[in-house]
């Protein structure tokens, strides 16, 4: 079934034009980039991440029919966000772990996803009017 993944190599995206990346892919205003973290106890730097506001779906069965497009879409691509999700709502946070920052594939993703939320939305109104 989805057994060709392709590694893609990705190409990290410059802190100084993440704004004018985001912006151009005109993804919806929920999505917000964290800045970079360093820790006080040693020499660990946590990158910039591209964050998702809390996304809510009409019912547990959406959410998971979303989630699990998602899963598949991301391990065609080998790139694998964070996720959390309780009952019908979704967190994600978007980021290469190895760069530890964002790169083309996360924006790629980012857009992928917000396709991926206007199908469900609008699935969930059909369902409404039946």
């Amino acid at each position: 079934m989805y057994n060709k993944i392709v590694k893609v190599k990705p190409i990290p995206i410059d802190p100084k034009n993440l704004s004018s990346k985001l912006s151009d892919l005109k993804l919806s205003p929920n999505w917000k980039t964290i800045p970079p973290l360093e820790s006080k106890d040693s020499n660990i730097k946590i990158g910039h991440k591209l964050v998702r506001e809390t996304i809510k779906f009409k019912n547990f069965e959406i959410t998971w029919a979303f989630l699990n497009q998602l899963a598949m879409r991301c391990h065609l691509w080998g790139h694998h966000p964070t996720i959390s999700t309780t009952y019908n709502k979704v967190d994600l946070q978007l980021f290469n772990h190895d760069l530890n920052m964002i790169t083309d594939i996360d924006l790629k993703l980012a857009s992928k996803i917000e396709s991926y939320i206007n199908l469900y939305n609008q699935a969930s109104q059909e369902i409404k009017k039946e």
